[in-house]
């Protein structure tokens, strides 16, 4: 999902550093983003289920035809070869396009309010399972539309948040410095406070859902349900698990809307941890792949479009990660 995005928005962090009023006005700007995710996933929603919901039942009465057609043949014992490969392919056709028949019972549409909304929300967070799709021409043209549209919204958004969250992350970061600074240097309290947002992170986004999930999925083990968290917060979306998939579960439309407020919120948290660790020269490896003898170009252009490059030395780590031309002047030749 292209997580470093959010990673270069960290210059707008000094922007939150700023007297009441503007803070009030940064998070009445936020609540606005919730209500534009919010709506938008709401357009998607209702755009789906008119378009992709009258082709499902469609599908559903003509494979439902076909099985009472199969019973007649196998009560009067009409079976062949042929009609047994027939009947393995519709089986498949059937399980491809997400429709489960058993007896005279079929599972619950995919396109009911809940389960759209879900697949609303993984296409713009760009987890994509993949479990289930459009199948109709303008399903497939709107999904295109509504993805390039909402993906850039939803970056935006998620970027905003995790800008908001890293404000008591500093605050965090800045009382452990005030305490721990006499016993350790600044990047070692760096570590400290990385490993302090990491078990938030761990806690918050996976150990605590993963719970809920394996108590409310009953054939889902605590593993299967962090597996699931885990798949889906890195965006990698196997869809090989997903959150009310059994047509008997209570409240299944709101279940789907609430894995849906996880997923966005997860999100959002694992670029709070990505943008703290980032903040650690020593493990950033962006500048690993683009420095050459511990210097990197930052490649500029200046009021006139004209080229110019401003050479940057980066942290030594002998030193406790005090910037080089903070040095005395005697020990910044050494370094040249």
């Amino acid at each position: 999902m292209g997580l470093e995005f959010f990673v270069n928005q960290n210059s707008a962090i000094n922007e939150m550093n700023a007297p009441n009023s503007h803070i009030e006005e940064a998070n009445s700007r936020l609540g606005f983003g919730v209500f534009v995710i919010f709506l938008y996933l709401l357009i998607g929603t209702i755009v789906f289920v008119k378009i992709e919901a009258p082709v499902e039942r469609i599908q559903y009465e003509a494979y439902k035809e076909y099985r009472t057609a199969w019973e007649d043949k196998l009560t009067n014992l009409g079976m062949d070869l042929e009609d047994i490969d027939n009947l393995f392919s519709n089986i498949k056709d059937a399980a491809l396009a997400g429709v489960w028949i058993e007896k005279n019972e079929t599972s619950e549409s995919n396109w009911t309010f809940g389960q759209t909304f879900f697949f609303c929300g993984a296409l713009i967070s760009t987890v994509g399972y993949g479990r289930i799709s459009p199948k109709t021409h303008y399903g497939k043209l709107f999904t295109i539309v509504y993805c390039i549209i909402g993906i850039p919204i939803t970056l935006s958004f998620l970027s905003a948040l995790v800008l908001r969250l890293r404000q008591p992350s500093n605050y965090l970061k800045d009382k452990l410095s005030s305490k721990l600074s006499h016993i350790f240097h600044n990047f070692q309290i760096q570590y400290i406070h990385l490993a302090v947002i990491s078990i938030i992170v761990l806690t918050s986004a996976f150990i605590i859902p993963s719970y809920i999930f394996s108590q409310i999925e009953t054939d889902w083990s605590f593993l299967d349900a962090f597996y699931y968290c885990f798949v889906s917060l890195t965006t990698i979306g196997l869809g090989d698990y997903m959150p009310g998939d059994s047509p008997g579960q209570s409240y299944r439309g709101i279940y789907k809307l609430l894995a849906t407020v996880y997923l966005l919120f997860g999100l959002s948290i694992m670029m709070l941890f990505l943008a703290t660790l980032y903040d650690i020269p020593q493990l950033n490896l962006t500048k690993f792949f683009i420095s050459k003898n511990s210097e990197y170009v930052d490649l500029n252009k200046d009021d006139n479009t004209t080229t110019k490059y401003n050479k940057y030395k980066e942290e030594d780590d002998e030193t406790g990660g005090i910037p080089i031309n903070q040095y005395p002047y005697s020990i910044q030749n050494s370094y040249y």
